[in-house]
């Protein structure tokens, strides 16, 4: 019961768009599948660790770390170089690959090369919302209060692992439907939207960073 709870929890719960399935939908739609995934996964560790931390009744311990401004700082920084890179480098990499395409081309489009490390961009992404842990806190909290998640380690762990598979399997689906898109207008689009893609991860970097400097301009957060 806890593992179907926490799938379905956590599929559901990834659907709202954010940073991470921004950059899901681009890398697949520039034909790099497997970095996709790699993101995908990062990210789904992430709400795994957080889940299984307050399930267990450890979220005091990961308090301190996630909602410290100056890590929060960090990853709205991370995700703002994210955004620019998109928007000065990708974007003139993009437009050099089509200015170089002749009609009648029938080889694969080229990958357009990103972060080195997918994985550890998909843990920073997903970790950059700074409302992700209370976000879990209240939903855990919710759901024992009804009882849907029984009390106890061995379902706190079912609950965090089917809320990471969840949160997996939804970046799964969004793959596969670019997949299928690729022969569709919208997948042309897709392909081709890279100044909207750096403008959404830039807008989500400077949205979670005006709120971390807020706390310190106001004082409501006491190192």
């Amino acid at each position: 019961m806890a593992l179907l709870a926490g799938f379905a929890v956590g599929l559901f719960g990834a659907i709202p768009p954010g940073p991470v399935n921004i950059n899901v939908i681009r890398k697949a739609s520039q034909n790099q599948t497997r970095e996709a995934h790699r993101v995908a996964m990062g990210a789904a560790l992430v709400d795994t660790a957080i889940c299984g931390f307050v399930a267990m009744g450890f979220g005091w311990a990961l308090e301190k770390v996630v909602t410290n401004p100056w890590t929060r700082l960090g990853l709205a920084l991370f995700l703002l170089a994210g955004g620019l890179k998109i928007l000065i480098f990708d974007r003139k990499k993009d437009t050099a690959g089509r200015d170089d395409a002749r009609p009648g081309l029938t080889a694969p489009p080229k990958e357009v090369s990103g972060f080195r490390f997918p994985f550890l961009v998909g843990v920073l992404q997903g970790a950059a919302n700074p409302a992700l842990l209370v976000n879990w806190t209240l939903l855990i909290s919710f759901l024992v209060g009804h009882r849907i998640l029984p009390p106890g380690l061995p379902a706190a762990a079912a609950f965090a692992v089917g809320v990471g598979l969840g949160v997996y399997a939804w970046f799964a689906i969004l793959v596969e439907l670019v997949e299928r898109l690729k022969d569709h207008p919208a997948g042309e689009w897709i392909r081709h939207s890279t100044f909207g893609a750096g403008i959404l991860l830039l807008a989500f970097g400077l949205y979670f960073t005006w709120r971390t400097v807020a706390e310190f301009v106001s004082g409501s957060w006491i190192p």
